[in-house]
C-alpha cells in the first residue's frame, strides 16, 4: 500500500515538525551506527543487522518497484496520518 504521495525524510521531518510543534529532521547515519545503536539497547547481534540489511535494500530502491496505481493508493496522506495518530499520543 502506498500514500497518496512521495515524501523525502527531509519532508517528513518538516510534517511531523509542523503538526507536533517540536524540532524534529532528519540525520542519516551510518549503517555501522546504526547496527550500534541497536546492539547498545540490548538487540542480539542478528536482528541488529537485520535492520542493517532492510534499510540498505531501502536505500538501493527496493520500495521504487512498484508504480503508483489507484488499486495501490491509499488516501490518507502523511500529514493526516500525523495529525490522526502522532499528534494524539505526543499529547497524552
Amino acid at each position: 500500500m502506498l500514500g497518496p504521495e512521495d515524501l523525502s525524510f527531509d519532508d517528513q521531518a518538516a510534517i511531523i515538525s509542523e503538526v507536533t510543534g517540536r524540532p524534529v529532521r532528519y540525520q542519516q547515519i551510518s549503517y555501522e551506527q546504526f547496527k550500534q545503536q541497536f546492539l547498545d539497547r540490548g538487540t542480539s547481534e542478528s536482528v541488529a543487522q537485520g535492520y542493517v540489511d532492510m534499510y540498505r535494500a531501502k536505500d538501493e530502491g527496493i520500495d521504487n518497484v512498484a508504480a503508483r496505481t489507484p488499486e495501490n493508493t491509499g488516501s490518507t496522506n502523511f500529514r493526516a496520518f500525523c495529525e490522526q495518530n502522532l499528534k494524539p499520543i505526543l499529547a497524552a
